[in-house]
């Protein structure tokens, strides 16, 4: 039997806009106040446009961003970004990459 810290096991949570959803997943989460929460291990963001991977997040539901400080992949049709970190904002419709990025384009 494996015992978690995580006040919650496989979370899922959305960022609304009006023309687009990004899913959230992760394995865990836990609580950092009434609207945080730090989302951990497999965490994924996920859109008809995109996707973005990292390990570490911390999502706000009432702000509906998201930002993390862990390496992080994203993926669309014809770019792929890997960086430090992100800032999800403006409801989703504003990703800000930190630290070294590099930048494919096809």
């Amino acid at each position: 039997m494996r015992i978690s810290n995580a006040d919650i096991e496989k979370p899922k949570f959305a960022i609304n806009n009006e023309s687009k959803k990004i899913y959230i997943t992760a394995n865990e989460g836990n609580f950092l106040d009434k609207n945080k929460i730090l989302l951990n291990k497999n965490v994924r963001f996920k859109s008809n446009d995109f996707s973005i991977e990292t390990e570490k997040v911390i999502f706000n539901r009432s702000e509906q961003t998201a930002q993390s400080k862990t390496k992080t992949y994203f993926k669309a049709e014809n770019t792929t970004i890997l960086s430090d970190g992100f800032d999800i904002f403006d409801k989703g419709n504003k990703i800000v990459f930190y630290g070294n990025s590099f930048v494919i384009l096809k």
